[in-house]
């Protein structure tokens, strides 16, 4: 009789052990709270929302997140012009929306970038489409992507270059460890075909 309740004991045990360790593998819990506190790609934790729309769009200097933006990845802190793709926080960076979108859009995008990847190609991928992105210059430059019969499109990400290196590797008198490429400025996400004349696969304007 003792060994029966000793093998229940451990059966019971086991079971308790083994449902934990599934809960630490597979938590149950947010995407926001999974890429801030568990995949560290993120740098926003529980922002503050505000009011706006994905044709107004996203001032990346602004505090918090329009309500049409769930959650950032892979971009760095807040600063006064903008926010740094910033590849220790993941390959990817980009936002996620609140509600998938469908159809055509023109994705206007406003960003500068570290001179060294000035001539390299970014692919911005959104749903079940991909677009390159060919960084034309260091200062500030206005980008319009075109994007058709995007289904249940979620999230807008950049792939970032591989291996890019921190900066004060490639400029020794700057100490930012950070491993940046583009500085976001905004982003807004419009209706439709892109202006006449005025869209490309990337192309600056």
């Amino acid at each position: 009789m003792k060994t029966l309740a000793c093998w229940l004991v451990i059966m019971v045990l086991v079971s308790v052990y083994v449902a934990a360790l599934f809960a630490v593998l597979h938590p149950h819990v947010s995407p926001a709270y999974k890429a801030y506190y568990i995949d560290h790609i993120s740098s926003d934790w529980n922002p503050v929302h505000y009011p706006g729309s994905p044709e107004q769009g996203i001032l990346f200097s602004r505090d918090g997140l329009p309500e049409w933006v769930q959650s950032t990845r892979g971009l760095s802190t807040r600063e006064g012009w903008g926010r740094w793709t910033d590849e220790d926080l993941g390959s990817i960076a980009g936002v996620a929306f609140s509600h998938a979108v469908n159809g055509t859009f023109c994705v206007d995008l406003t960003a500068r970038a570290v001179p060294w990847i000035v001539g390299q190609t970014i692919p911005v991928r959104m749903g079940n489409e991909v677009r390159n992105l060919h960084v034309a210059s260091p200062e500030l430059t206005k980008y319009q992507l075109q994007f058709t019969g995007l289904t249940d499109a979620d999230q807008l990400d950049l792939l970032l270059p591989d291996k890019l290196p921190p900066v004060y590797k490639v400029v020794p008198t700057n100490g930012d460890r950070r491993r940046i490429a583009l500085n976001l400025a905004a982003l807004r996400l419009v209706p439709g075909q892109c202006p006449a004349g005025e869209m490309s696969s990337g192309t600056a304007r």
